[in-house]
């Protein structure tokens, strides 16, 4: 008997990484790279909660950095 949330083949797991390289991040999002070390160079982003360097690559935590933009977002008033 299989059970019903065992994906039948490894096809049908969706990673959803919480860090991609800088560059990825781009492609999701128009951020650039370069964006991405202004925001690190003038203390909006921190190291280790919204973006890290690894190895010489830069990485962009994608959870961290949608939440930096949601409160960007303007308030409203009800």
């Amino acid at each position: 008997m299989k059970h019903k949330d065992t994906p039948s083949n490894a096809a049908d797991l969706t990673v959803k990484p919480e860090w991609v390289l800088a560059e990825k991040f781009e492609e999701l999002t128009g951020v650039t790279p370069m964006a991405v070390h202004c925001r690190r160079r003038d203390g909006v982003w921190l190291d280790g909660t919204h973006c890290a360097v690894i190895a010489r690559r830069l990485y962009v935590n994608i959870k961290e950095a949608d939440q930096w933009i949601k409160s960007q977002l303007p308030r409203r008033a009800c």
